[in-house]
């Protein structure tokens, strides 16, 4: 009888070290994210913590060493945006970065990674991309044009208002690994997995169990996309 929707989580959780191998999202001062000059125009952006830069730099070098030397095993990166409540890990957004972009050639999101800004396996800070679409809607000195809703609703769950400006709700980490099909689902009924297939199957699951914080709004049951309205 396949497992119940809180084990299969539970058991991906140990399986892939998310909760001893996250490491903090932003770099943060107190309970404020640090903020960084970006760009021509040098807009302020919300600064990746150095552990979150060093960790995905560590993953985008393997897969473009992989891609040059012609022999590539992973699919690509899988992560998780998650915040440690009492211990236990609430996830927020999940997502990938796979290896080969539109055209069959290796994807610029992975190609920046060991020394770019911009795109940062899609966590760049470049507009379009995760930390600069935030910081548009949470820092000064961005375009109205730049400000979109979806990154509306990342502001109000990450920060709270406070007098003297936004603080970072909780323990806000960031989690990610190479993936490929060896690695243990969080359906293992399903056998291996592709990278894509998996994100799926996550986004699945963790929407189910926590639907007031997962943040993504492709691959949500249809219950879950009713109730965001």
């Amino acid at each position: 009888m396949p497992a119940d929707k809180q084990e299969l989580w539970l058991d991906f959780i140990a399986a892939n070290r998310v909760i001893e191998d996250s490491v903090p999202l932003f770099a943060t001062e107190g309970n404020r994210v640090k903020t960084v000059p970006y760009g021509r125009d040098g807009r302020p952006v919300l600064q990746r913590s150095p552990e979150m830069e060093a960790l995905m730099r560590g993953l985008g070098q393997e897969l473009v060493t992989e891609y040059h030397a012609g022999s590539i095993v992973h699919d690509g990166i899988l992560y998780l945006m998650l915040r440690h409540e009492n211990g236990d890990p609430t996830p927020i957004y999940i997502g990938k970065s796979e290896v080969f972009g539109k055209t069959g050639n290796l994807s610029v999101n992975v190609a920046d990674l060991p020394k770019g800004d911009a795109f940062f396996g899609r966590w760049g800070y470049g507009y379009a991309y995760h930390i600069g679409d935030l910081s548009a809607v949470t820092l000064p000195g961005h375009a109205a044009k730049k400000k979109t809703r979806k990154y509306e609703a990342w502001r109000h769950a990450l920060f709270r208002q406070e007098s003297d400006g936004l603080a970072i709700k909780g323990d806000v980490r960031f989690w990610a690994c190479l993936w490929h099909p060896g690695r243990q689902s969080i359906w293992r009924e399903f056998g291996p997995t592709r990278l894509t297939f998996e994100e799926y199957l996550l986004i699945g699951v963790a929407s189910d169990l926590f639907p007031d914080h997962v943040l993504n709004r492709e691959g949500r049951n249809q219950k879950t996309r009713n109730a965001d309205g």
